[in-house]
């Protein structure tokens, strides 16, 4: 509500720029400087947790990276559990079959592996087959 102009805020505002300023750089001692200062180091027993990424420094061969481990196979959980691939109405027949007689899909499906069963050893004692 006032009438004075506001100052566009900076970029980032509250946080100090030193990018223009130059004249506080101070240059990285050259690679000479710092091998020796390196070794110094290494004398007196203070030895970097870092690996020497220099040219001087041996590196080794490349190991062929092992085969990742294959997971063991985890049991299943439900071991009596099926998928199995229907046709279009044959779901909602079997479906409706076990509400009608009020049994349970599980105890649907045993009575129809039962009846297969008993379907086929008629077959086989009449010497006869299904197809």
């Amino acid at each position: 509500m006032t009438d004075k102009p506001k100052k566009p805020a900076p970029k980032l505002a509250g946080v100090t720029s030193f990018g223009g300023d130059d004249s506080n750089y101070i240059a990285p001692p050259p690679r000479e400087v710092r091998e020796q200062a390196r070794a110094d180091n290494e004398a007196h027993g203070f030895v970097s947790d870092k690996p020497r990424q220099l040219a001087q420094v041996e590196q080794p061969a490349p190991t062929e990276k092992a085969a990742p481990k294959k997971r063991s196979r985890q049991p299943s959980q439900y071991p009596d559990h099926y998928n199995l691939r229907l046709r279009d109405g044959d779901r909602e027949r079997f479906d409706d079959y076990a509400y009608r007689h009020r049994i349970p899909k599980g105890e649907v499906f045993r009575l129809m592996l039962d009846l297969i069963e008993a379907q086929e050893a008629q077959q086989a004692a009449e010497g006869t087959t299904g197809k």
